[in-house]
């Protein structure tokens, strides 16, 4: 049975200190008991929207993005796409997220 309850969807941009405001806006939905039931994002924003996705709690996600040396997660590269190779990265994240699989 399809409901016609309306759906909410959040697009979050990248830039560092623009993750940090998204995170306001989502402790606020948060506060505010609104559910988000589409979430997308772009390089800072990927990486809030993401972890959020997958149960982080904001307060964590919070203290990483004020406290983390974001250099030992970059490996700069020149490949045909983008300046991080990324494998840094993705094995934070990996741990962050208990390697869980979001819904596509």
């Amino acid at each position: 049975m399809e409901s016609n309850k309306a759906k909410l969807g959040l697009a979050l941009g990248s830039g560092g200190a623009r993750g940090l405001a998204h995170l306001g806006v989502l402790e606020v939905f948060q506060e505010a008991e609104i559910k988000i039931d589409y979430l997308s994002g772009s390089s800072m924003g990927s990486l809030i929207g993401g972890l959020y996705a997958c149960g982080v709690p904001l307060r964590y996600i919070r203290a990483l993005a004020e406290e983390l040396d974001w250099e030992h997660l970059s490996d700069f590269t020149f490949p045909r796409q983008g300046l991080l190779k990324g494998d840094k990265l993705l094995s934070f994240l990996k741990i962050m997220t208990k390697k869980k699989r979001l819904k596509t």
